[in-house]
Formats: C-alpha cells, structure tokens, sequence
C-alpha cells in the first residue's frame, strides 16, 4: 500500500488500525498537505447500495466545518472500498488519557465544552454522530479536543423509506462495540437522536471525572441490563472532588428519559459557567468620587483623582469586583444619594469620601458602606500631604480590605506595596492627566497630552506618568489620527516605561494594545500575551478584558471572546465596547438574525458606529436589503467619518444588481483606507461585492487582504453566505486551510495563557 496513489493522495505510511478498518498517512499531492487516510473495511458495506448510502452521509457530514470536528477532506471509493480522507490529527485519544486517571475538573470542563460545542454544530445541519465514545475523541497536543468519524454519521434528514430498514440493520452492527455509551432508547429500537448523543456525552463525563464508566457490566446482557434498568452511582460517590453543579449535569444527561436530557446548546451554557475566570467571592465595590468641603478651582480635579487612584489600588485584589473610574463619573458634579447610587451600580458596598485642601497639605475623610445594611461599615479620618497622597491611598485599600474580610495573597501583597512614586506639582499633573483622560473627546485627550508632558518635564523619569501619556498619544492613535505620528511616539514612550518598571501591568496593555495596530501590523500572538500579563496583575482591567476578547474574535475564537466581553461587563456594566460587541459571536457564527435582534435591544446611548455596522451588515446576509438600505442611510449621516458604511453600500448595490454604484462605493472606500484602523473589515464587505458581481478572481484578492490584514478569522469566511461563489475558486481551499492551521495554533497559545488570568 506504500507509495500507492488514490486520486490526488498518494500513500506515505501506516498509522494503525480503526475501529472500521485500516487508517494511513497520506499527502495531498493538489493542495500539498499531509492528511489521514481511512479504508472502510465492513463486511456489510459490500453492496452498491450500501457503499451509496454510506458515501452519501459521509459527504454531508463533511459539510462539517468545525474547530474541534476532524475536518473531512473528501470521500471516495477506492477498488470497490468506501475512503475517508480526513485532517491528520496528532495527540491521543480521551480513552488513552483517562486510562492514567481521572482528569482535574477544569479539564473535564473544558473538554466536554469543547465536545459539546461541536455536537452542536453536527445537531443543527441535522446530523447525529451515534458513536461518541472516549476511543473516538482525540486529545490534540495544545489540549483541544477534535471528535473524530462524524464521516459516518447518521442523517436525521430521513432516507426513502425502501433504505431505511438496511441503514438501520447497517449502523446497528457500527455499534456493537460502544455498547456501554449507547443511549436506552437505541437499546430498545429506536432511531439516534441527538439526545442519544448527549447521553453519550454524559457516559464520557462520567469516565473523565471518575476515571470509569457509569455501566460496568462484564457481559452484554448484564450491561444492557443496567444501561435500561438501574440508575449509576452518582459521580461524587466514586470522587468527591466533582462539584456539585457537575455532577447534576452528569446525571441529567445520564436520564433514561431522552426528553429530560438538555441539549447542546444547554450543556454549553451550563459549562461556559464552568469555565468563565472565577473570582475568590463575588464582593463588589465603587469608589464614588470625594466631595470637597471648600470651594477652590484649582482642586477641582482632587475629588475624583482621589477616587481614581484608590479604585486603582483596589483593583489590584483579584477577590473584588471593583467599578472602573470611568463607571462613576456621573457622580461627579452632583452628590448622589449613597445608598442608591450603590443599587444603580450594582455594587455590594460603595466607599465615599470628603477632603480639604490647605496647601500642600489635605485633611481626608473616608467611609466603607454596606448596600443591603445601608450603614458605614468603617470610617477614617487621615491628615496628609499632597505627596504622601499614595501612602494615604494604601492604608486605606488595607483599612477596606480587613472591613471586608479578604484575604490577600502574596501576588497582591506584593502588587499593594508597590505603587507609583511622583510628588509635588508633578504628581498634581498626573492626577490632572488621569482625570482628562476620563472623557473620550480629542480636547480632553490633548488636555490629558499636556498635563503629563508638563509632569514628565519635571520628573523624566518617572514610569506612571510616563505610561499615561502613552495611553493618551495611543488613544490618538488609535481612534482620531491614525497618520499622525501618535503610534510612534506611544510605542517609545512606553518602551521606556517599562525599561523603567518591567513589571507596572498597564505598561504591558499599551505595549500589547500597540502591537494590534494597523501600524504594528496586528502582531495577534504578542499582543495576547502583553495584555494577559497585564490581566494577571490589574484583574479588575476591564478594557484590557475588552481588547483581549475582540483579538480573540478576530483571529477565529468567538466562544472565548464571549466569555471575555461578559467577564469586562461584570466589571464594568456600563462598558460599551463589551456592550456593541456582544453580537459580534453571532454573526461569526452566521447567526444573523439573532445580530439584527441584539442590535435592535442596543441601549440607548450605547448606538455605537460598530453595533450599527453589524446590524447593516446582518440585514444584507439576510437578503432584507430594505432594512440595510434604511440602517446604512441613517449610519453615514450620523458617521460620516465611518468608511464601513461606504462598504456596506457597496455591497448593498451589488446585491441589488446595480455593478457601477458597487464600484463607485468599493473606490470611495479604497481612497479612505488609511482613515480606518481596522480596515480588514471593510476589505471583507468589498469581497463581498466582487464575489456577487461574479468578479471572482478580484475577489479572492480582496479576501485573501482582509485575512492577512488583520482577520484571519475562519468563522467569519466560511459562515459568509456571500461568499459562496468564492468556495469553488482554485485560491480558495488553500486560504481556508491557512485559516484552520492558524486558528489552531491561536487556540493551543490561548489555551496556556488564559490559566494565567483565572489562577
């Protein structure tokens, strides 16, 4: 069988031996690739009709397009002889893991997510797996999971009814093998399901968490016997370390009953619960801004600068949810009722404050109060110094951590000692700055510029400040003036904060923020890296959240941005880039009316330029072209600025057949490239509209730009109904791959970093 050729695949080696039959390497001679090879040996595949049959559902299932599915390449017949190629997957199976031990119950989480995720996705085109099993289900090196043989799958979309008794008879004898994960109602006759398979799933969390199966009958008959009659040992009886909550999901899914298994989509639930970053207690905590008890211009900005630094030392302790700055500035001018501010933010216990400026010198008043108590818990009074303002700001974080009884570890005893130095009119600057920098408007932006280029004059040397003004020159950057020389001036100025101070987290944000700019050529992996380690010091870091989670979607993964942006929103519920982004999941996932509805329930004053983006764009995936047209029109009157609605138009006039006013928005929105930061996207609306004038080869060229531009995002290509002229493009198969291999190596990078941000 060396060397021999089938089709386009020529033979390189033997991997071993299936549970149907013989499984070599092979490389794909067209698409230079090395893939697997499965020769179908089945003594009752040995009609035409039966060969038929099995290729037919194995083509659909290979359809399948899916980050944890073993990708089926092609089905063929070889010498009479159904053949699978398929991705070659390297790791070992689940069975092989679980015979070391029961695994950890993250691990068990997070590889039944991942089963979970991808029997949704077979269950929604209609088709059932039937033979989940631990010996089917591959552990890959960068621990994701790849559930192998949906090839053989059964269609729920019915055969003819003359088929049905021979597929029935042909499938049952798959099954023999599997009996201990085969579902009650397949025992007794009935048809697979994809509640079958989720009892399966609930038989493979069993062995994870236990290390053994719920049915340990030694003969078939007693194991059938069991599997129809008796309920299994309730997992934590056989490992106490299983949660509850686990457990129950376990035994729900175990339920002789099909009706009363949940599905999928509810398993996923249940375990992204399980798997989103746990915090120590569920406390939460603001800092309204303090009240001066004088009146005097030039400490206007004291009372929320006070505010801002102790929100900033709090923060630092990973057991609290504390609100940002940024959520409290509606508190500013107008002192709120206390006790109902706390409601409306949310919060388990707010802490207020009044101060008096003589001077140098402040005389500090502060008190912790409790929300469901409506009563201080502590208070203090403090007399100090303009420059001993941060040592004030640490008696206090520790006067309120010991009122709230959280213990700290050794991590933020160390992250409380160490705060930023700065004194005199330089610090007065800073804290001038960081106020500015509270209100996303250009002035403000330059105001904040001038504040701490006035204070790093004074003090050249100091890394706080220095951080700052790279967050504002970034802003800029950014958001206003991407072609203004900001991203340059940003990237050396935090270079030599962190010369300065290698460890000060916000340092490591910007440093990774900047790498994912159009100007640091979207530098995913480092960016990832430089933002997690600032989570791992600020975890209370909303945007650092927010921009880890929008990297995340772009480069493929938009389960784990949804978990991200939600855990941004638990810090912040006001935070309006998780807010706009949220639909974002959806429409990956091709899901556009869900899109149109989470953008129609956006609230008021969070109608971003992107959730209305994404709304347009929903609308035309839909084919409701009158509703895009009407949400387009509205968008470039209210953004101007906006080049995505250019492209959206563009697509917009293709699908209604006018190619010259496709044309005409697609160069409008080439000559503003430069004025957009994430222009990948509007390069996708462009080959979108080159795809449907049937402009096929500028198309590829559009998309291929896109991916390498920013978002080599695969959901986003292979989910893109517009696209669908494209999938038969000589180009096209080799970018697709080149998206799975990267989102592959994305997932195993990812895998190993979000433990530093949960631990």
């Amino acid at each position: 069988m060396l060397n021999e050729q089938i089709g386009q695949y020529r033979i390189t080696g033997r991997l071993g031996q299936g549970g149907m039959g013989e499984i070599f390497s092979a490389r794909d001679e067209k698409l230079n690739r090395t893939v697997a090879v499965k020769f179908i040996a089945n003594a009752r595949m040995d009609s035409d009709a039966s060969r038929r049959l099995f290729l037919r559902e194995a083509r659909a299932a290979a359809a399948l397009d899916h980050p944890f599915i073993c990708t089926v390449h092609d089905v063929l017949e070889h010498k009479g002889q159904p053949v699978i190629v398929m991705e070659r997957v390297e790791g070992e199976t689940l069975q092989a893991r679980i015979s070391r031990g029961a695994l950890s119950v993250e691990q068990v989480v997070q590889v039944a997510l991942e089963i979970a995720e991808a029997l949704a996705a077979a269950h929604e085109r209609g088709i059932v797996h039937r033979d989940v099993k631990t010996a089917n289900i591959m552990i890959t090196p960068g621990g994701h999971v790849k559930v192998m043989d949906f090839g053989l799958a059964l269609m729920l979309m019915s055969a003819p009814d003359d088929q049905t008794a021979h597929r029935s008879e042909e499938l049952q004898s798959r099954v023999a093998g599997t009996l201990p994960y085969m579902a009650p109602e397949v025992l007794r006759g009935e048809s697979a399901t994809p509640a079958s398979d989720l009892y399966a799933l609930g038989v493979v969390m069993f062995e994870m968490a236990t290390g053994q199966r719920p049915f340990a009958g030694k003969t078939d008959a007693v194991l059938i016997s069991e599997i129809l009659e008796h309920s299994p040992a309730a997992p934590r009886q056989v490992n106490q370390d299983v949660p509850r909550a686990l457990e129950n999901l376990i035994v729900q899914l175990l339920s002789k009953d099909s009706a009363k298994r949940p599905s999928a989509a509810d398993v996923i639930q249940e375990l992204r619960a399980f798997a989103a970053p746990k915090r120590h207690t569920t406390q939460s905590l603001a800092v309204l801004p303090f009240r001066a008890l004088t009146s005097d211009p030039e400490s206007a900005h004291l009372g929320l600068a006070l505010a801002d630094a102790t929100t900033s030392e709090l923060a630092l302790v990973r057991s609290l949810v504390v609100r940002p700055t940024a959520a409290i500035l509606r508190y500013h001018e107008a002192a709120p009722d206390t006790t109902q501010a706390a409601r409306d933010l949310g919060v388990d216990f707010v802490v207020t404050g009044t101060f008096q400026r003589a001077g140098s010198r402040l005389r500090v008043s502060v008190q912790l109060v409790s929300t469901s108590e409506e009563r201080p818990l502590w208070s203090t009074k403090i007399d100090t110094s303009i420059e001993d303002i941060f040592a004030m700001q640490d008696e206090v974080s520790r006067k309120i951590v010991e009122a709230l009884q959280l213990e700290l570890t050794s991590d933020e005893e160390r992250r409380l000692a160490k705060r930023p130095q700065a004194s005199g009119d330089a610090l007065d600057l800073y804290f001038k700055g960081r106020v500015a920098l509270l209100h996303e408007t250009v002035p403000a932006v330059n105001q904040g510029i001038e504040y701490f280029e006035r204070a790093l004059q004074i003090e050249p040397g100091n890394a706080a400040i220095s951080i700052a003004l790279a967050d504002a020159y970034c802003r800029l950057a950014f958001t206003w003036d991407p072609e203004g020389g900001w991203y340059e001036r940003a990237k050396e100025v935090s270079n030599r904060a962190l010369a300065l101070d290698p460890d000060i987290p916000e340092g490591h944000y910007i440093r990774g923020r900047l790498a994912w700019t159009p100007q640091g050529g979207f530098q995913h992996e480092y960016a990832m890296r430089e933002i997690v380690a600032a989570l791992a010091e600020r975890p209370n870091l909303n945007e650092g959240f927010d921009w880890l989670a929008t990297i995340l979607f772009h480069v493929g993964l938009p389960d784990e941005a949804r978990l991200y942006y939600a855990h941004a929103l638990v810090i912040n519920p006001d935070d309006m880039l998780a807010h706009t982004h949220a639909m974002t999941g959806e429409w990956l996932t091709g899901n556009y009316a869900a899109t149109v509805k989470t953008a129609s329930e956006t609230p008021e004053g969070l109608e971003t330029s992107w959730a209305t983006y994404m709304e347009a764009f929903a609308h035309l995936r839909l084919g409701n072209l009158a509703a895009a047209q009407k949400t387009i029109e509205s968008a470039t009157r209210r953004f101007p600025a906006n080049i995505l609605f250019h492209s959206a138009r563009a697509v917009l006039s293709a699908l209604q057949k006018n190619e010259s006013a496709a044309m005409l928005d697609i160069e409008r929105t080439m000559q503003n490239r430069k004025a957009y930061g994430h222009f990948h996207h509007a390069e996708l609306d462009i080959a979108c509209a080159l795809a449907i004038l049937g402009r096929n080869d500028e198309a590829m060229d559009r998309l291929t730009s896109a991916v390498r531009s920013g978002f080599p995002c695969l959901p986003a290509v292979v989910n893109d109904p517009l696209l669908a002229s494209l999938r038969s493009h000589p180009r096209y198969g080799d970018l697709i791959q080149e998206l799975r291999e990267q989102r592959e190596h994305f997932a195993n990078i990812f895998a190993g970093l979000r433990r530093l941000i949960s631990s």
